[in-house]
């Protein structure tokens, strides 16, 4: 488990890999860094079901976040789920009430930008390889 604490925002993680950690981390500096006045809790937590069979959840109001992940997702897919769940994260902080739809939409054009953006290699000595 693990606790950590940037800006405002303090952010529990129960995944076991520090780079999903810093992923979370650079994705919801991508929105706030340092432009929140208030203290934010956030919870990530991944489990092996959720309720529908869906990939996450985000629930959560202006001052805190809960975010369920399925913990089953590997490589790529695993963060593009936890990137469009920080994209409803920033949502709710924000105070954005638009229709779900647009909410949705909104999640899913980012989770790819998101990480192209912060997603990085892992380098071994003779080359680089990109999570598939």
């Amino acid at each position: 488990q693990i606790h950590s604490r940037f800006e405002m925002i303090a952010i529990f993680c129960n995944h076991p890999d520090p780079r999903v950690e810093t992923f979370i981390h650079d994705c919801f500096n991508h929105y706030f860094d340092g432009r929140l006045k208030r203290h934010i809790d956030v919870d990530v937590v991944f489990k092996t079901h959720l309720r529908g069979d869906a990939a996450g959840y985000c629930t959560g109001d202006t001052d805190e976040i809960l975010i369920e992940l399925d913990n089953t997702y590997r490589g790529k897919e695993l963060y593009r789920n936890i990137a469009h769940e920080i994209v409803h994260a920033k949502q709710f902080l924000r105070g954005e009430d638009g229709s779900i739809e647009l909410m949705e939409a909104e999640a899913m054009w980012y989770e790819d930008y998101l990480v192209k953006l912060y997603l990085k290699p892992r380098v071994h000595k003779c080359y680089t390889m990109y999570i598939e």
